[in-house]
């Protein structure tokens, strides 16, 4: 079994007609550890910091119209996620990682521009699938993971889906290595 720690960047997108669908670079960070099964696979499980920006479309205020203007506003949302990723190293140096992600909402922007100022627009909990490939240098891991969001994050109600996809690049350094009997 090895722990570590991790930090990188994220470039994400809230998919919907509610948001422009660009991505934007984030933050993300926290800690990761691999207990080995075999030689071949491993459970990672991790437990991060995920930010998500993203910004309202000109559809924002059709959608949702009578709440005022609010096309073009930079929203955050920041998470604390949890993947559990099944490992498979074909050869030492490389790893294949699939798993599912439970992440939990801590803090997104409040009021968009006053128009729900008592609401969470987004919901606190989403469900994604994970999928990379990740660099294994000795104590060193270099990584690129794609996550697609499986579960419909708007809390104001169903008219748009809001779904967050995007890339996340990252740079891990293990701290301890133990061997379990």
């Amino acid at each position: 079994m090895e722990w570590g720690l991790k930090a990188g960047g994220n470039y994400f997108k809230v998919g919907g007609r509610s948001f422009d669908n660009t991505y934007n670079l984030s933050f993300s960070g926290g800690a990761y550890a691999e207990i080995n099964y075999s030689k071949y696979f491993t459970i990672q499980p991790e437990l991060l910091f995920n930010q998500v920006l993203c910004k309202t479309s000109q559809e924002f205020n059709q959608i949702y119209s009578g709440y005022g203007p609010v096309s073009s506003q930079l929203v955050s949302v920041d998470y604390i996620a949890v993947p559990i990723l099944l490992v498979y190293k074909p050869i030492p140096l490389l790893s294949i990682l699939v798993g599912p992600q439970y992440s939990y909402a801590i803090g997104q922007t409040k009021g968009l521009l006053q128009t729900f100022p008592n609401s969470n627009i987004f919901n606190h909990s989403d469900f994604s699938l994970v999928f990379g490939g990740q660099l294994n240098m000795d104590k060193v891991k270099v990584g690129l993971r794609y996550q697609e969001g499986l579960v419909n994050i708007n809390n104001i109600n169903s008219t748009d889906a809001w779904r967050t996809y995007g890339l996340q690049l990252y740079l891990g350094f293990q701290i301890k290595d133990r061997k379990l009997k």
